[in-house]
């Protein structure tokens, strides 16, 4: 059998099976120890269909991330809004640290565009926040915490408007649900009801939300 993906088989301490996607290429499937090779062939066997449809899928996102050179050109709303040199004086002169750090900078200068934002979804929706404050996590494009703190990615800056409405409106709907049961979801769909194609959408610019600046 002939697989698209890579796997690299992991014998340890354990009961269950386990198969991570690294990439588009490489995946990591950890297993017990005493597991017979007949076992983890047919395991992957089983596994086949999904390993093609996610390798497809995250190929297509490394394609689509290759459109983007946070090196040279700033972005914003999705599009391409100039090079970072018109920005950062001196920018080809920096260190590496120095030339992430410039670019943080020039996203944080343009939170108010997330703040203004989140204001206009508040005052349309009836959902309130007390705060607002930005964040670079490489995890997650925002959080709402049980004191009305509405923390938002400053790298939303760099993807379409739509998407960026549908992380507030998400963590607008926290101020009424702070989980994601049905009740958060079916809120949601009142006010955003192409949440599921939004979400779907994001997908292809977590590459974005990975990297580091």
């Amino acid at each position: 059998m002939i697989y698209i993906m890579k796997i690299n088989v992991i014998r340890e301490k354990r009961r269950t099976i386990a198969l991570k996607v690294l990439d588009s290429e490489n995946a990591v499937l950890k297993v017990p120890q005493s597991i017979s090779e007949k076992k983890v062939k047919e395991f992957v066997d089983s596994k086949q269909r999904w390993l093609e449809k996610t390798s497809a899928r995250m190929r297509e996102v490394e394609d689509f991330s290759r459109s983007f050179d946070f090196k040279k050109y700033i972005y914003l709303n999705g599009q391409q809004a100039g090079k970072v040199d018109d920005v950062v004086i001196g920018f080809e002169k920096l260190s590496p640290k120095a030339k992430r750090l410039a670019i943080k900078r020039y996203y944080l200068s343009m939170f108010s565009n997330l703040e203004r934002l989140a204001e206009k979804l508040s005052g349309e929706t009836g959902l309130k926040y007390k705060d607002i404050k930005p964040t670079g996590s490489t995890r997650v494009w925002g959080s709402y915490n049980s004191k009305g703190l509405m923390k938002l990615n400053y790298k939303l800056l760099i993807l379409p408007e739509e998407l960026a409405v549908y992380v507030v409106c998400h963590e607008l709907c926290h101020s009424l649900h702070m989980n994601h049961k049905p009740q958060f979801w079916k809120q949601l769909g009142t006010i955003c009801p192409n949440y599921k194609a939004m979400k779907k959408e994001m997908a292809r610019y977590s590459f974005v939300l990975k990297t580091d600046f």
